[in-house]
């Protein structure tokens, strides 16, 4: 008697000091969240591990959103959903498009420069299925969407914000063209704007900075004029719309804290090529030859050299970041970024796999302006901002969420899906979750936010 009488006790006690989450009812304050739209790109249109498909639209950050919404009256969100669960990613070629599957983790045998096995493995993001068809790639991108609109996700891949207002923009976008009313005449922002939102949100404006990155350029940076110009006139004709509409808008983030620009550099330094005396000599003797004698090898490390657009080469500085999208066997195989063993040429790593400290300050720069641009016509327009620069970096060195440990390193951080660029669904939750916290801040909601643990993160084979 004695012992259960001591273990009610324990119990009572650890109850007692379990901390308790205050509990509020779901409230709108008067905001009507009856009719809700999302405008944006990528981010917004729930595409993820380098394709837009169908789990990852309906795990999308606006739908995550509406379904925290309905607590407080929102009503249904229509989106354009895809009929694939393997996905399409879209890259442009010459003369047309290049279509491929998503990205899974995959055990992958590692290889030699032959290419043959070594006798190990490693787990490494890989297309879900790498030999599938081009011609039903593109008639899966095309094809209508599998339910009826008028939709309410106008979040659509690669869109910048002086192409939302591109009439007939889905003639050069096929993510656009496969949904819009009028692809002949259609803006995104008209459309949107047409569906008259009692409250929407927008996260327009990344693609202005990260589509050059991406690029390893700052060379496609939006003016900030032409910024100035687009953002308050996007959301203004938002709110010009009809329903006295309210909204929420978000900055963009650092490019520096995506796990594309920093993976790389974290595992091969730039100054990873090791030479004897003999061979900084011969190396020395060689890119003289060519031209490059302001090029200089020294016994010891030394780092890559890599070719600017301008057509000048130069050696890596620290700080200076390799892009996921860098052929590592190249430079082990290859001699890509010092010199060709077969032909005895010099090799440079293209400039597209690198981003140099230069045009990082170059782009972080131009970010900042686009933020504090969106911030001053959040205030003018009264509309809530998330600020997703801010909340990003916060992941860098890792934090706990919801008793969840994350971060932005790439696969075992648990926020970015195989990209490295887009988020997993549990990512986009906590982005839904910043947004839905800024709504509440701002207009005094009391709107519940999702549970993290309901989505998933990456999916390990």
């Amino acid at each position: 008697m004695k012992k259960i009488i001591l273990i009610l006790v324990a119990v009572t006690l650890f109850l007692s000091c379990e901390r308790k989450i205050d509990e509020f009812p779901a409230d709108s304050n008067g905001v009507n969240f009856s009719h809700f739209v999302a405008v944006g790109n990528s981010m917004v249109a729930g595409y993820g591990d380098n394709a837009l498909y169908l789990s990852g639209q309906q795990q999308s950050i606006p739908n995550i959103m509406a379904v925290q919404f309905k607590t407080v009256g929102g009503g249904d969100f229509v989106q354009p959903l895809i009929g694939t669960e393997e996905g399409v990613g879209v890259t442009a070629i010459p003369g047309g498009i290049y279509c491929n599957t998503k990205m899974v983790l995959k055990v992958v045998p590692d290889v030699d420069c032959n290419g043959n096995p070594v006798g190990t493995a490693s787990l490494k993001p890989a297309l879900l299925n790498p030999t599938a068809d081009q011609s039903t790639l593109i008639a899966q991108l095309m094809a209508p969407p599998t339910v009826a609109g008028p939709y309410d996700n106008y979040g659509v891949p690669g869109l910048s914000l002086q192409a939302a207002f591109m009439p007939g923009y889905g003639a050069y976008n096929p993510y656009f063209a496969r949904f819009a009313s009028i692809t002949a005449t259609s803006s995104v922002i008209g459309e949107a704007a047409s569906r008259q939102p009692s409250f929407f949100m927008m996260w327009l404006g990344d693609m202005d900075a990260l589509a050059s990155a991406l690029a390893g350029t700052d060379l496609l940076l939006t003016p900030v004029d032409t910024f100035a110009k687009y953002y308050p006139m996007a959301t203004g004709a938002l709110l010009a719309s009809g329903n006295s509409p309210k909204g929420v808008v978000a900055t963009i983030p650092d490019v520096t804290s995506l796990p594309f620009f920093n993976t790389i550099s974290k595992q091969l330094p730039y100054n990873g090529v090791t030479l004897t005396a003999d061979q900084a000599a011969g190396l020395n003797f060689l890119y003289n030859m060519w031209g490059h004698g302001d090029i200089v090898w020294e016994e010891g490390q030394n780092p890559f050299v890599y070719s600017k657009p301008d057509g000048s080469w130069r050696q890596m500085q620290a700080g200076d970041l390799f892009l996921l999208t860098l052929p590592t066997d190249s430079i082990k195989c290859k001699g890509m970024g010092v010199a060709n063993p077969v032909t005895y040429q010099p090799y440079p790593i293209p400039g597209e796999f690198v981003l140099d400290i230069t045009e990082q300050a170059n782009i972080k720069a131009r970010t900042d302006q686009f933020n504090q641009i969106i911030k001053a016509t959040a205030a003018i327009q009264k509309l809530a901002v998330a600020d997703m620069n801010t909340y990003l970096k916060s992941f860098v060195s890792g934090m706990v969420f919801d008793g969840i440990k994350l971060s932005t390193t790439f696969v075992t951080g648990g926020l970015f899906s195989t990209d490295g660029v887009h988020l997993n669904p549990r990512g986009k939750a906590i982005a839904a979750n910043y947004f839905i916290q800024a709504v509440n801040d701002y207009y005094g909601c009391r709107i519940p936010q999702a549970d993290i643990t309901r989505y998933p993160g990456l999916v390990f084979p």
